[in-house]
């Protein structure tokens, strides 16, 4: 019942987000992922290890195929390259289960994350002080 109710929270949190609070679910999601194949890979469980890798790779390549490199110019170029890089990667630390290689790409993933979320939080900052400026009166009416 737990394990239900728990996908039921999940499917309706994915689908209220918004697309940039997806972005951050995806980036938490491969980082989580990627702790546990190399938790799996230290056990020797090497199937469920290739499951989170795969899924991992499964993230990135949504992510990259969701950037828009019209409206994104440089930075959509940017990621592109780096989505590309951490795909072959993990393609790499799958066949070889190699953990550094794993940490590297964790290490990259946490940084985007970082970033994002820093870049979420001055996007709203800056709605709101745009919203604060458009509610003050331009014209003082009473003088």
């Amino acid at each position: 019942m737990y394990n239900q109710n728990n996908n039921t929270y999940f499917e309706n949190t994915v689908r209220t987000a918004t697309p940039a609070k997806l972005v951050e679910m995806l980036y938490s999601n491969a980082v989580e992922r990627l702790e546990k194949s190399k938790t799996m890979i230290k056990e020797k469980n090497f199937t469920e290890a290739n499951k989170q890798i795969i899924r991992v790779e499964d993230i990135i390549n949504e992510l990259n195929v969701s950037l828009d490199m019209e409206v994104g110019g440089e930075v959509s170029k940017n990621l592109r390259s780096l989505y590309n890089y951490m795909y072959r990667r993990l393609l790499e630390a799958n066949v070889k289960k190699d953990i550094e290689i794993i940490e590297e790409v964790q290490g990259l993933i946490k940084d985007l994350l970082d970033t994002w979320k820093e870049a979420m939080k001055k996007s709203v900052n800056t709605l709101k002080e745009m919203s604060a400026n458009t509610n003050k009166s331009k014209f003082d009416i009473q003088t």
